[in-house]
């Protein structure tokens, strides 16, 4: 498989690299040599030489231009390594490091490629390379990084090994509560939306499952299920009959805290509320609480 996707790196990028003219590219693309073989290599060359064809003083206030030139650029980034990305983003926001326009104009295409819905990929840490150069920019106003600082904030807390932000929720019976009153081992946290088909389904296998149900029941594992929009009456109803140990919640800015950019989407969190996996499937999480099911009950039999 690797070497199906070095061949198709190899062919775009001599595509890519071809007269500027005859593909409608802004600019020449650089080509890699022969002498690199691995698909990282290729493709890391081609990231830290991206820019160096570019007039900047012609494609810069050429909006379409640019944004083509940076989303191709953008696409070599999942094979390149991650000291080449970081060296060539970084050459880049230097150019424009007395120019603040310039800097959110780079870090509105690095929102739209490697964050937003319209993103051809996701990157966390790369688009958060692009974010911290405009909260750096002293030129820049405290509204334009507003955007930036949430999205930072809510996804540097939502990697695995950090603590999960705090959530505050109106339960279904219509009391306030948050996400570090709940106790147990492990929390697995079920963030719904109106949107989710097949959600009644993921409540019935949870629902019904032995493992979780033994889990549950002997405190190890805490069940929470927060819906993301309002707490409407028809979702009060649909909600009523879930088992009375689960902590069902409604809690519609969710998604400034947390990243929810996948849903339904599914956090496993320890005792301190530590994110120990996420973007779960509900048969992740089945598979691991039949493991955490075998290892209590032989601890128990011990």
């Amino acid at each position: 498989m690797k070497k199906i996707i070095l061949s198709l790196i190899t062919a775009m990028t001599m595509s890519l690299a071809m007269n500027a003219q005859q593909i409608e590219t802004p600019f020449a693309y650089p080509q890699a040599p022969d002498t690199l073989s691995t698909l990282e290599d290729r493709t890391s060359y081609v990231v830290m030489k991206f820019w160096d064809n570019c007039d900047f003083k012609k494609v810069m206030p050429d909006t379409a231009k640019f944004n083509r030139a940076f989303r191709d650029y953008i696409s070599f980034v999942p094979y390149a390594y991650t000291d080449s990305i970081r060296k060539s983003a970084n050459a880049l926001l230097n150019r424009f490091k007395d120019n603040p326009k310039a800097i959110l104009q780079i870090a509105e295409q690095a929102d739209r490629n490697l964050f937003g819905p319209e993103a051809p990929f996701w990157s966390d840490e790369v688009f958060i390379m692009f974010a911290r150069s405009v909260l750096a920019n002293k030129k820049i106003s405290n509204a334009d990084k507003a955007p930036y600082m949430e999205k930072v904030k809510m996804l540097n807390s939502s990697q695995v090994g950090a603590n999960v932000n705090q959530l505050s929720y109106t339960t279904r019976h219509g009391a306030t509560h948050d996400l570090y009153s709940q106790n147990g081992e492990f929390i697995a946290v079920i963030f719904v939306d109106e949107s989710c088909a097949d959600c009644s389904i993921i409540m019935l296998r949870l629902e019904t499952d032995v493992a979780v149900n033994a889990l549950v029941k002997s405190g190890k594992l805490k069940i929470v299920v927060i819906n993301v929009g309002e707490a409407t009456s028809e979702w009060k109803k649909e909600v009523a009959d879930y088992p009375y140990e689960w902590e069902v919640g409604s809690a519609p800015d969710a998604a400034k805290y947390i990243d929810l950019r996948n849903m339904p989407n599914i956090y496993l969190l320890d005792n301190e509320h530590k994110i120990v996996l996420r973007n779960m499937s509900v048969d992740q999480l089945l598979r691991i609480c039949e493991n955490l099911n075998l290892q209590q009950n032989t601890t128990t039999k011990e």
